[in-house]
């Protein structure tokens, strides 16, 4: 079993739909893919310091006359780093947006851990305020 954070998007009217399952712990696919990974979840910011730090590690390894043994250990490093932080990096991102973490959720993968965290009920999380409900009375 996995552990999932479940964000919830205010603007969204329908629940099912406004729910996004973000796994906690190790990315492999950004510890594969890096900046590719950052671009496809829309973190610009991400995706270009991964990309700049490429560049800038090869950079660096080329200018000292590392061997290729350094330099795989040196880009192994940095891809461990990213695929261990990428998770963390996309839940901010979706509080960024204005998502909000509502519950943590076990399950196989991210669609077991959605049926999961539906199946607990509507107590967990508040539903959202109809827009004649968000304003004050007159």
């Amino acid at each position: 079993m996995r552990i999932y954070a479940a964000y919830l998007d205010p603007a969204s009217l329908e629940r099912d739909r406004g729910v996004t399952m973000v796994k906690e712990g190790m990315c492999w696919p950004a510890f594969f893919f890096s900046f590719l990974w950052a671009a496809w979840h829309g973190l610009w910011r991400e995706a270009l310091a991964l990309l700049a730090a490429a560049l800038g590690t090869v950079a660096i390894l080329t200018a000292a006359g590392a061997g290729g043994m350094t330099g795989l250990l040196c880009v192994l490093a940095v891809a461990a780093f990213v695929g261990g932080a990428a998770n963390d990096w996309r839940g901010r991102a979706l509080e960024r947006r204005g998502w909000r973490p509502v519950a943590m959720v076990a399950g196989r993968n991210a669609e077991d851990a959605a049926r999961r965290f539906f199946q607990r009920g509507s107590g967990d999380v508040p539903p959202r305020p109809l827009p004649s409900e968000d304003r004050a009375p007159a």
